[in-house]
């Protein structure tokens, strides 16, 4: 009996958005010098392959166990100013003590012209990475991006009520270190579709995270 191929979804329902998020801009990435702040080259956590869509990637962390080409704080890149067209920043923001500085630093190391792709949890549970520092609305991203100085502003939600119900069905079966596959997995994707087809707004207030992309 052969086992179930593994899936975002299958990872988590949140990794689930973040690999979709990233997928469906990934042509603001191909062709281009990209920074990934707080990324990994190997043991990644989703199934979304930076590597696939751009070829100039540098990558930057503090942990030296990634690997990185440069470590350093993601609020001060030893890089020069317009170093790199877009900026990759995956479930990182939550991890620093100031957004702002980090969305900063972005602005400075892009060209004009260029983009940050971000994701970031809202509702999802105390994750440390060393740290975890927060979990803020579109309201506050909106804000941060406006005072880092980027101009065209997009924010997506990434599900609503019953995507983060889907969430806590993950969490309840890890929480209690059992798989049961055959119950869990359908009961996921019977959330998820409830989810895609809810509009009320009681709902959609809800969300798992959002996706940003500030153009500079």
């Amino acid at each position: 009996m052969t086992s179930s191929p593994r899936t975002s979804l299958s990872v988590s329902v949140r990794r689930h958005f973040v690999d979709t998020f990233f997928t469906s801009h990934a042509s603001l990435l191909e062709g281009r010098k990209v920074i990934d702040l707080g990324g990994k080259k190997q043991n990644k956590r989703g199934l979304f392959d930076l590597g696939r869509y751009a070829s100039d990637i540098t990558y930057v962390n503090i942990d030296r166990t990634t690997e990185p080409d440069i470590v350093a704080d993601a609020a001060a890149v030893p890089l020069p100013d317009a170093s790199c067209d877009a900026i990759v920043l995956g479930e990182v923001l939550e991890h620093v003590p100031e957004p702002i500085a980090v969305l900063m630093e972005a602005h400075r190391l892009l060209r004009t012209g260029g983009q940050v792709l971000a994701t970031v949890p809202f509702i999802y549970p105390v994750h440390a990475d060393p740290y975890d520092f927060g979990r803020y609305t579109e309201y506050y991203w909106q804000k941060a991006a406006e005072k880092a100085g980027f101009g065209a502003i997009m924010i997506e939600r990434q599900g609503g009520f019953f995507a983060v119900l889907a969430l806590m069905v993950q969490h309840f079966f890890r929480a209690k270190k059992v798989s049961w596959r055959p119950v869990q997995l359908p009961l996921v994707r019977f959330c998820m579709w409830l989810d895609r087809g809810t509009t009320a707004l009681l709902f959609r207030d809800w969300t798992t995270g959002y996706g940003l992309v500030f153009t500079k």
